[in-house]
């Protein structure tokens, strides 16, 4: 990601690809809160909470985007996106997970970082923007537990293909606008979304700042081998970004 950010930046600071190709790139602070529980057996009393029983603590980690836009109609823009969510917390779980019995106080290294490649289309471009796309939510992390010698790695490696969608609204004159973006799929009782609101402030010297609150819900109900999930995590952050 941190490669394919520095080569499009090169390429946006020649004056020909600046009037071809404009690119946005963004990083900053995500400053979370973690809520909800987690299990991998059918019965509801393994259920394990995210706050009380894993103790898993709030955080304040990075995130960055990168939208890649041209003037062709028959080819799709290009977004970017990574994120880091490692949590991490120590608890008492009375409870089954990944096939092993826990019964006391357990440390819980939980780890949902993904990155996101989405293509998308300007359905509007005449005073306000409205983009709609695909996203690919790409998880490569895991759940790992330990109580005293006892210790279980349950992996979570997925791509999650989602409807994309953004409206950006700007306040003539102000340089500031207001917006949100949208990835969400819910299938059955299998549900995932990501949601950002935001304030952003473009300044005429290729920077601004963007201000705003995100909250992403992960539901699942028997998805893979008995895994039960309902988790939110939602926060502000705050980005600065680059444009040319």
């Amino acid at each position: 990601m941190k490669k394919i950010l520095v080569s499009m930046l090169f390429l946006a600071s020649s004056s020909a690809w600046a009037d071809f190709v404009g690119v946005r790139a963004s990083g900053g602070v995500f400053d979370y809160a973690v809520s909800g529980t987690i299990r991998d057996s059918a019965s509801v009393a393994d259920t394990i909470d995210l706050k009380s029983g894993m103790g898993l603590q709030d955080k304040r980690e990075s995130s960055g985007f990168l939208y890649i836009e041209h003037p062709i109609p028959v080819i799709p823009n290009i977004r970017l996106g990574t994120t880091s969510l490692k949590l991490e917390g120590t608890g008492t779980i009375s409870a089954t997970f990944n096939g092993q019995t826990f019964s006391a106080a357990t440390t819980t290294d939980l780890d949902l970082s993904h990155t996101d490649i989405g293509l998308y289309y300007e359905i509007i471009d005449t005073g306000f923007d409205f983009d709609l796309g695909i996203n690919l939510k790409q998880f490569k992390g895991h759940a790992i537990l330990t109580s005293g010698a006892t210790t279980t790695t349950q992996n979570i490696d997925a791509t999650v293909p989602m409807f994309y969608g953004s409206v950006n609204i700007p306040i003539p004159i102000t340089g500031i606008s207001i917006g949100a973006d949208m990835s969400a799929l819910s299938v059955n009782k299998n549900k995932i979304s990501d949601l950002l609101f935001r304030v952003r402030y473009q300044t005429d010297y290729h920077f601004g700042v963007e201000l705003g609150t995100r909250s992403m819900e992960l539901k699942l109900e028997k998805a893979s081998d008995n895994l039960y999930a309902d988790i939110k995590v939602k926060g502000p952050y705050l980005n600065l970004f680059l444009y040319f």
